[in-house]
Parts: C-alpha cells; sequence; structure tokens
C-alpha cells in the first residue's frame, strides 16, 4: 500500500513539474511515465518510456539521464555514457529550464 502511494506521489509530482515548460505534452507523458516505471522498479516498461521520449525528438536532459540509469542498470555502461553525456550537452546548451539535478 505504501508502495503504491508513493509510486502515485512520484508521478504527480513529475506531472506537475513539467507541466508548464512548454515541451509538447506526448513527450511530457512519456518522460513521466518513465519517472513513475522507474521509481515503482519496472525498468524495462521505464526504459521503452524514455527510449520513446527521445525517439520522438525529447531535448529534455531528464530524458537521457533517467535513460542512461536504466542502460546502466541493464548491464549497458557504454550506452549508458553516451546518454549521460548527450544529457549535458542539452542541459548546457540551455532551453527549456530543465532542473536535471532536482530530478
Amino acid at each position: 500500500m505504501a508502495r503504491n502511494q508513493f509510486c502515485l506521489a512520484t508521478a504527480l509530482l513529475v506531472l506537475a513539474s513539467t507541466a508548464g515548460f512548454g515541451q509538447d505534452a506526448m513527450l511530457d507523458e512519456l518522460y513521466g511515465r518513465g519517472v513513475h516505471a522507474f521509481f515503482c522498479g519496472n525498468q524495462i516498461e521505464a526504459y521503452n518510456a524514455f527510449n520513446a521520449a527521445v525517439m520522438n525528438g525529447s531535448r529534455d536532459p531528464r530524458t537521457y539521464y533517467y535513460r542512461g540509469l536504466v542502460l546502466n542498470r541493464f548491464g549497458r555502461p557504454d550506452e549508458a555514457q553516451a546518454d549521460f553525456y548527450r544529457g549535458a550537452e542539452l542541459e548546457m546548451i540551455g532551453g527549456e529550464p530543465y532542473s536535471v539535478g532536482r530530478s
């Protein structure tokens, strides 16, 4: 019961933090689903959501950060490192004010 409440609270927090930044709603939804799945321990679902966001043009560095974490858990450190670098590049060039540190 407590785990379900934690997962729900995490999902609501993620969705609330991304709602006003103007990124495409579909990409926000995919990112939110991925974070929810990640914190609920469903790494395959998390990977699928983050990967779909990236494949659909997400420029949110947090998406790359979390996909990198999942890839690292899958034992794919080279791909994880590439995602961490890409996320860092996106964060440095700016654009939308995504808080990777808070994520």
